[in-house]
């Protein structure tokens, strides 16, 4: 299936018509979910179930943390059981700025 023409302006360093929906599922649902407005968020869900962007979403939360903290903050609000996030809502907000940055920079175990 085809991304449709408005997410072009997301993908500006992939050639844009060599996306492929399901092989470049994660690489989409993380960019639209970090980067995308309103309408993109709604298109995406027409693309993937609730599910799948929850896994992709878990996914990186649990592992490599590529998606900005912001983001991680909005969709954790959405994804996450509530303990959970405040949980580290709270372990983020007392650590020290080389701790925050060490955090996106490896795999968490």
């Amino acid at each position: 299936m085809k991304l449709p023409e408005d997410f072009k302006i997301l993908f500006k360093n992939y050639n844009f018509e060599m996306l492929d929906t399901e092989k470049h599922k994660d690489l989409i649902i993380k960019t639209v979910l970090a980067y995308g407005n309103w309408e993109h968020i709604e298109k995406l869900f027409t693309f993937y179930s609730f599910n799948e962007i929850k896994d992709v979403f878990l996914k990186d939360f649990y592992g490599a943390k590529e998606l900005p903290i912001p983001t991680i903050y909005l969709w954790g609000s959405v994804f996450l059981d509530e303990k959970e996030y405040w949980k580290y809502r709270n372990m983020r907000s007392k650590m020290n700025l080389v701790e925050k940055w060490k955090q996106t920079r490896k795999i968490q175990k």
